[in-house]
């Protein structure tokens, strides 16, 4: 049975549709005969700058939407690779783990 993983990352709003769009290009999102599955939460992301966003010291808040994918393990490399090039940030967050995939593990429609 195919591995999955669980893709969750945090980018502005501003950039949510290009970043996002980015990753399903590269192969996240793809279950079965659906393509282009993602889960969007809208929130707010606080940071200490450095300076690069504001004056050193400086807490920043910024709209952020939090987007959740499933990515095939062998394409999970490939679109990590995909968000942090297309993200705005530096040092993008994100986090990916493996999941269970809502088939009963000796069904292969998943993949």
């Amino acid at each position: 049975m195919k591995q999955y993983y669980r893709l969750d990352f945090y980018v502005p709003s501003t950039q949510a549709a290009t970043v996002r769009n980015a990753v399903l290009d590269a192969g996240a999102g793809r279950l079965g005969h659906y393509t282009n599955c993602a889960w969007e939460t809208a929130g707010r992301g606080q940071r200490m700058v450095p300076g690069a966003f504001g004056a050193p010291g400086t807490v920043l808040t910024v709209e952020e939407v939090k987007i959740e994918v499933i990515v095939a393990e062998d394409l999970l490399q490939q679109v990590v690779d995909v968000l942090i090039e297309k993200h705005p940030a530096e040092q993008p967050v994100f986090c990916y783990f493996p999941v269970g995939i809502g088939f009963p593990p000796d069904d292969d429609r998943a993949e």
